[in-house]
């Protein structure tokens, strides 16, 4: 991980998690810009925002859930969960986006491998019960 931060340092870029449907979130290090987080989410971009995490903010595709994307992660919190890829900044003073720390990084990668969709049965069976029976992952487990 040390090298990305280290890529966005000599590179001016963004450090960056992002988490694709079914696989484990990854730190990159990104361009600025909205062109490049289109490219990630693959379409216009909405907010997205996890529980108990401040002074972080992600995008997803706004149009993930009527063009059909997989399932990506729940926010059980809220009783919902993101489909299609996401990807997350820390927030500056003014709200943009900029590097996130390494303790962020370790916020936000326990949170999504905790609460990553297995498949889109589990998908279906937490949604349609209200996370009635929803269990988050240990961390060590992924």
């Amino acid at each position: 991980m040390e090298d990305i931060f280290e890529q966005a340092e000599n590179e001016n870029k963004i450090v960056a998690v992002v988490k694709y449907p079914y696989q484990k979130s990854e730190v990159i290090a990104i361009d600025k810009g909205l062109s490049p987080i289109q490219k990630i989410v693959g379409g216009n971009i909405d907010s997205v925002y996890l529980p108990n995490i401040e002074d972080v903010h992600g995008f997803c595709n706004d149009e993930g859930l009527l063009i059909g994307l997989e399932p990506n992660f729940y926010r059980p919190e809220w009783k919902d969960a993101i489909v299609g890829p996401a990807i997350f900044f820390s927030s500056g003073d003014d709200g943009g986006s900029e590097s996130l720390s390494r303790e962020q990084v370790k916020k936000i990668t326990d949170f999504l491998t905790a609460n990553s969709v297995k498949d889109y049965g589990e998908f279906y069976r937490n949604v349609q019960t209200d996370f009635a029976y929803y269990k988050p992952k240990s961390v060590s487990e992924m």
